[in-house]
């Protein structure tokens, strides 16, 4: 019922040594053929589920796919037709012995139950079973296409999927194929791939985090775990649409946020648990600076630069010197960073020690967020003259004490969470805006020597700048009085 696989984009320069490596001579192959349906509005895609009716050889199979836990678990129930003299038509009836696909079906399509034809895929799979340490792994290759109506795209990729013992075991066995092979996780199914095709548009929304929901009886070591698990929900799916070159300042943003996310776990919880590798939060902090130019960039562009032609700035675009990297693609198909990846998603998975350690979590929790809490409050009354890079510190120890808390508000009383986190998030936006009219400055000022009329951004920068000075310091003060909740 549930199914554990990987799945990574592979260059087409790499496609023969990877048949080298199914050995071609004893590797299975089968052409498969599938239809995927959903209903006029796409209420199954838009719940990340799928249906299909595929020819495998001589056979069919009807297949119902929906998310799982995380993107390495898929709930998927199939129902085997056999060989058929004609080809088959979707039955929706052949689920209804299965519960858990029909409350899902009932729940998402109701009363409107009739499907149509949306995309097909026509794949050629190359497979072979691996077995390692009592772990049995089934790597297949496929090369074909995805296609609706007139339109198609390549499909060329590589899946691991679990066919008997650990998931940490198999996330840890891709790694040698991603050194080898320099494939890129992509945690899109084909349904998604061939919804976007569809109807025309080259990737998803960008994903946000989702809330966490920890329990009482967590060992520190079970919460971190979870914590982890929850942060990659949001960054791999961003990651994949990065690394396609489709995305949009959201993807990055989001991206940005899941990193931040990460590094806040690794700097505040890291003595939670003894298999965290200390490498892990410097590799982050690598790939987060990377992204930081473009994020920088883009919220001058979108939102500063609308202010200043309000303010009737003499000029109409940014600099040409605010170049925004165009090979930040390149950065999400890199071998270092896919392990990397990969490590952080086998953690998830890894058997947890300290099991009886649940007293304790609340107590790690409170000793964490009370000296995040102390450290901001501490220059309170003196925000305003402290050095710029100090500033900025505040500003980093603020965000990582809002997703601290986002992690842990679920076994806290809700009210007095969202009474702190409201005056938390007033002093956040202070600090945030006024970073990014620093950050604002710092892009004209770079160029005001050649063209006079950027001086005018750099002015009104420092200016505005003051301003939340003084308003940052009012709200840290506030922020200094309120009783904390843990």
């Amino acid at each position: 019922m549930v199914e554990i696989e990987l799945k990574f984009q592979l260059p087409e320069s790499k496609k023969k040594s990877v048949l080298q490596a199914l050995k071609p001579k004893t590797a299975q192959k089968i052409r498969l053929q599938a239809k995927y349906y959903d209903t006029t509005e796409r209420l199954l895609a838009q719940n990340h589920m799928a249906i299909r009716l595929r020819q495998e050889g001589d056979h069919w199979v009807q297949t119902f796919k929906a998310s799982g836990k995380n993107h390495l678990e898929r709930i998927e129930h199939e129902v085997h037709l056999g060989q058929c003299d004609i080809e088959p038509e979707l039955n929706l009836e052949l689920f209804s012995e299965n519960k858990v696909v029909k409350d899902l079906l009932d729940q998402v399509l109701g009363e409107q139950q009739q499907l149509m034809l949306q995309f097909k895929t026509d794949v050629q799979r190359t497979f072979k079973i691996f077995s390692i340490d009592e772990t049995d792994i089934e790597v297949c290759l496929d090369d074909g296409i995805v296609s609706a109506a007139e339109l198609s795209e390549k499909i060329c990729e590589v899946e691991f999927e679990l066919k008997q013992g650990s998931p940490e075991q198999l996330i840890l066995f891709t790694q040698e194929w991603v050194k080898k092979y320099q494939l890129w996780l992509d945690v899109r199914s084909k349904a998604e791939r061939g919804n976007l095709l569809s109807i025309q548009q080259k990737a998803s929304p960008a994903v946000k985090a989702k809330s966490l929901i920890l329990s009482k009886k967590d060992s520190p070591d079970a919460a971190i775990r979870k914590m982890v698990s929850n942060t990659l929900q949001q960054l791999l799916p961003n990651v994949a649409v990065i690394a396609d070159g489709f995305a949009d300042p959201e993807h990055i943003h989001q991206a940005r946020i899941a990193i931040r996310r990460m590094r806040s776990i690794f700097k505040s919880f890291k003595s939670w648990s003894e298999d965290i590798d200390p490498l892990w939060e410097p590799q982050l902090k690598q790939i987060f600076q990377a992204l930081g130019t473009t994020r920088d960039l883009d919220v001058v562009r979108d939102e500063i630069l609308p202010e200043l032609l309000k303010a009737d700035a003499p000029f109409q675009n940014l600099p040409e010197t605010a170049i925004i990297d165009e090979q930040l693609h390149l950065l999400f198909q890199k071998t270092e960073t896919m392990c990397l990846l990969l490590q952080l998603l086998a953690f998830t998975y890894h058997e947890q020690t300290n099991h009886k350690e649940s007293s304790k979590l609340k107590k790690k929790i409170e000793k964490s967020l009370n000296q995040l809490h102390q450290n901001i409050i501490h220059d309170a009354d003196h925000f305003s003259q402290l050095e710029v890079e100090t500033r900025h510190r505040t500003r980093k120890r603020c965000k990582r004490l809002r997703y601290c808390i986002e992690f842990v508000s679920s076994l806290y009383d809700g009210k007095s969470v969202k009474k702190y986190v409201k005056q938390l998030q007033a002093v956040q936006d202070k600090l945030g805006l006024y970073n990014d009219l620093h950050v604002t400055e710092q892009v004209f000022s770079q160029s005001a020597d050649q063209q006079a009329e950027y001086w005018f951004a750099v002015g009104w920068s420092k200016a505005k700048q003051q301003q939340l000075l003084h308003e940052s310091e009012q709200a840290l003060k506030k922020l200094a009085d309120i009783k904390v909740f843990w």
